[in-house]
């Protein structure tokens, strides 16, 4: 077989070909021109980033016989060997085959012997986080004080699982994902090089599910050209991939969105039919509502990702939905994902989460501005539609009052003064009438609550007050405030306190532990911050019941 596969073949072979780990190429570089390298290195990160070919680039780099600046000439009889991996100087070990003591053992034997040609031996254990607990505990003399001519560089996926003691001896780097522009690049230029014909929406699927690891995108690229023979195109590329039946799971994420229910035994069938796998669905539904939320904040700007065909689905569907749904749909495809791990009859689960998800509107207000609230189920208030205030005239200082007959006119000032102007109305609930002599109002405040008196004592505030006092207190056309000790007089927010019932304290408690509130709370992970026990007088009660009728 003498062809040699794409990720084997665009290997990289200097610090330049690197991709998208400009820290590590940098530093190490650095350290080989300012001569201060370590005895110990540990690369971790994602699969297929290049750790691997990093640390045998440095093992190069270390024993060329004729360097190119910092970079290896990859000519040279060291340089040759170590690409073949023919080298006896640069040993590389496999940590999964040979995790037991007795292949560490070996390893400290061997480091006593000085290199055969290379200036300095190197050992590249891969995959190290596959060493037993008793192979570490031997390993950690050696890596901590090799001799002179040694140097060991480790490589793992997993850096949670090597044991602080050796993450202590060693110089540590973090590889990242290749990020999509990156990599875009990267495997335009081989296609260029190949002499292959692509689409560009192709190459966007492909960089989605290598999921930033380069050999799984050129591992992906071979095998799409060998199956379409030298095109890689975006249905083919989708068919392989598994996306050439998204179409329906497109066709069901529409009737979510547009609660249209009686749709969804129907196309779930078809999925099942099909042979999708609903765990697939579930997670491509998820891609598609993170997709769509971000399309949505972004206003249809950040479109990299996307293909053509995506970007104008998620365009007529941005339409259809708000953030705040997005959120619900999130949670609901989140738990389906979790409960398919579990549950044997996978089809029956799909389709209630499937149906709930079109129906989340009938549960919580998902549509519109408003965040999601629950309800609890004591009396709503059923208020008829508002009509179009007329338009406000000049307050006159000398009208009949506004108070209705039997009102505290203090108590109907400060809830006027809510709706026109909830700051003011907010202060005034900390304050307390003190008196009205003639044509002024008096307010007071205590020593403690100095910051309402500041606030209600700013010209505007105080225009205010003087306008609408006379609306509830006949005569009066100034109001002045001032700072009192009177302890027997209360603010309408330490009375509104000390009047709560029993009967408060028990509906807001039912509330509280009510079966719909809980199911709601773990349904959404959410969590109720507030429950307003709300009460009617006697016209509005007469009303609801007559609506309830």
């Amino acid at each position: 077989m003498s062809y040699l596969a794409l990720a084997r073949k665009l290997r990289p072979q200097n610090f330049d070909e690197i991709v998208a780990q400009e820290f590590v190429v940098t530093t190490l570089k650095n350290a080989i021109e300012l001569d201060r390298l370590v005895h110990a290195y540990l690369f971790t990160g994602p699969r297929g980033v290049g750790k691997t070919s990093t640390a045998r680039i440095f093992a190069k780099a270390l024993n060329c016989l004729d360097p190119q600046g910092v970079n290896p000439c990859n000519k040279c009889e060291n340089c040759r060997e170590i690409t073949d991996g023919t080298s006896m100087d640069v040993i590389e070990i496999d940590g999964a085959s040979n995790r037991g003591i007795d292949e560490i053992r070996d390893l400290r034997e061997a480091v006593r012997f000085f290199p055969v040609k290379c200036r300095r031996k190197v050992y590249i254990i891969d995959e190290v986080h596959m060493l037993t607990e008793q192979a570490f505990n031997a390993l950690l003399k050696t890596l901590e004080e090799p001799p002179s001519h040694v140097a060991f560089i480790l490589a793992t996926t997993d850096a949670q699982r090597i044991p602080a003691t050796i993450i202590s001896r060693c110089q540590k780097y973090d590889f990242r994902k290749i990020p999509f522009e990156q990599m875009h690049d990267s495997l335009t230029d081989v296609l260029c090089k190949e002499q292959i014909e692509y689409e560009d929406d192709a190459l966007s699927l492909i960089i989605r599910n290598s999921d930033g690891c380069m050999r799984d995108s050129l591992s992906m690229l071979d095998q799409i050209i060998a199956f379409t023979g030298g095109k890689v195109d975006e249905t083919n590329t989708a068919f392989l991939l598994g996306f050439s039946d998204t179409n329906l799971i497109e066709d069901l994420l529409k009737i979510i969105l547009e609660e249209n229910t009686a749709e969804i035994p129907a196309i779930v069938e078809e999925i099942c039919a099909k042979g999708i796998s609903l765990r697939f669905a579930a997670e491509s539904l998820i891609e598609h509502t993170r997709n769509l939320l971000f399309f949505i904040a972004t206003g249809g700007r950040n479109t990299k990702e996307l293909t053509s065909h995506e970007e104008q689905l998620y365009r007529s569907l941005s339409a259809k939905v708000t953030e705040h749904r997005l959120f619900a749909l999130f949670q609901v495809f989140q738990k389906l994902l979790n409960d398919l791990k579990f549950f044997s009859f996978e089809q029956y689960v799909f389709e209630f989460a499937a149906y709930k998800a079109a129906s989340l509107s009938s549960v919580i207000p998902v549509s519109g501005t408003g965040a999601v609230q629950t309800q609890t189920p004591a009396r709503q208030r059923t208020e008829p539609p508002k009509q179009q205030p007329a338009p406000k005239e000049p307050h006159q200082p000398h009208q009949q009052s506004e108070t209705p007959s039997g009102d505290d006119p203090w108590k109907s000032m400060v809830r006027h003064a809510a709706k026109e102007n909830g700051k003011v109305a907010g202060y005034l609930e900390n304050v307390f009438l003190s008196g009205v002599a003639g044509d002024e109002l008096r307010i007071g405040t205590t020593e403690d609550k100095k910051f309402y008196f500041q606030m209600l004592n700013r010209p505007e505030h105080l225009k205010y007050l003087s306008e609408t006092a006379g609306r509830f207190f006949p005569g009066v056309t100034k109001v002045k405030l001032a700072l009192e000790n009177e302890p027997k007089k209360k603010t309408l927010t330490e009375t509104r306190k000390e009047a709560e019932t029993y009967h408060d304290r028990k509906t807001r408690k039912e509330a509280e532990d009510n079966e719909l509130v809980k199911k709601l709370e773990k349904e959404f992970n959410a969590k109720v911050i507030g429950i307003e026990v709300i009460k009617f007088s006697a016209d509005e009660e007469t009303e609801q019941e007559a609506d309830s009728d």
